[in-house]
């Protein structure tokens, strides 16, 4: 189901998205302000982001691993501290982005656009299919480097997570996150 969902172009349309809700995350946004290239040549990071996603999804297991190793080398050099509090998370705040909390928050609005596009587009999944995309994402996880068992467990969990998330306070429009978007 994860190829059934993953394979329809359509699902650019939710890219948008998944990038608004990652930098509603005010350590992402600053993560992403100090580190990413999108605001040189948004079209080729967008592009180079869907190259490594169709990789990892549709390629070989060599591909796929490859794709997710250089993922997690690109990942292992961005750190660094938050230069002012920003929503809950104070000045100083240490980021990594090979934490697991950030991983996760990047993959689920990865899993839920995708999901909200597919659905919106063509028809809902049976809750059965549901649960059967959401158990092939959380093994794509791992090629994010997140263990399986560390993530929601069931569909419904999963949306459970991600709504508190979004409820939580957690994720605030900081001016880093308003100044990306607009530069993009």
């Amino acid at each position: 189901l994860l190829w059934k969902v993953s394979r329809e172009s359509a699902l650019s349309l939710g890219a948008g998205r998944a990038l608004l809700l990652q930098l509603a995350h005010p350590v992402i946004a600053a993560a992403v302000a100090e580190h990413s290239t999108v605001v040189n040549n948004p079209l080729k990071r967008l592009h180079h982001t869907f190259s490594i996603m169709f990789k990892m999804v549709f390629g070989t297991i060599e591909q796929s691993l490859e794709s997710a190793r250089s993922l997690h080398r690109r990942h292992s050099s961005v750190q660094g501290y938050l230069s002012e509090a920003r929503g809950p998370f104070a000045g100083g705040t240490p980021y990594h982005a090979l934490d697991a909390a950030l991983l996760q928050w990047v993959h689920s609005t990865l899993v839920d656009s995708a999901y909200l596009v597919f659905a919106s587009s063509f028809a809902p999944l049976s809750k059965e299919e549901r649960e059967q995309y959401y158990r092939e994402s959380c093994r794509m996880a791992g090629l994010f480097g997140l263990a399986s068992n560390s993530l929601p467990p069931t569909w419904g969990s999963f949306r459970e997570y991600f709504e508190t998330t979004c409820q939580s306070g957690t994720l605030v429009v900081s001016p880093v996150a308003r100044d990306l978007l607009a530069r993009i």
